[in-house]
């Protein structure tokens, strides 16, 4: 089985995206989340501080489990380098994601109130714009 698995559908404390890394010292997958939040007003002096961390630990086995019931996948060491990607690449990938998202706008908000797909259009719309916006700053 892959070093790390990644969370396709929730379960217990895990969300969609989390990860599971393999420690070969427990023999077992880890997922360790560490949250610090600090805020410092600047007229009162009050100061609030919170953290918050979390360790979630599954067997091997059960972990072969859930791959197999369709909540964990395996990632593959290619995946999980990180590989340069070219903003203006990305851009052009966005743009053409949210174009074809506009032309099916009718056929994805059918049955729904109109309110969602005034919401979707004006989403999209922003996006659009956005986007365009920062790819004319190529130089």
């Amino acid at each position: 089985m892959a070093k790390i698995l990644r969370v396709i559908e929730p379960f217990f404390i895990m969300e969609l995206g989390d990860t599971f890394e393999y420690s070969d010292n427990e023999k077992m997958y880890v997922s360790k989340h560490n949250e610090e939040f600090y805020k410092m007003e600047s007229e009162k002096i009050d100061e609030v501080k919170s953290s918050y961390k979390s360790e979630f630990r599954i067997s091997a086995e059960y972990a072969a489990d859930l791959i197999e019931e369709g909540y964990l996948e395996e990632v593959s060491e290619n995946e999980n380098k990180t590989s340069f990607v070219n903003v203006f690449d990305e851009i052009d990938t966005l743009l053409e994601k949210y174009k074809k998202g506009m032309e099916n706008l009718e056929e994805d908000t059918m049955g729904l109130p109109a309110c969602v797909k005034v919401e979707k259009e004006t989403v999209l719309s922003n996006l659009i714009t956005l986007l365009e916006h920062l790819k004319s700053l190529k130089k």
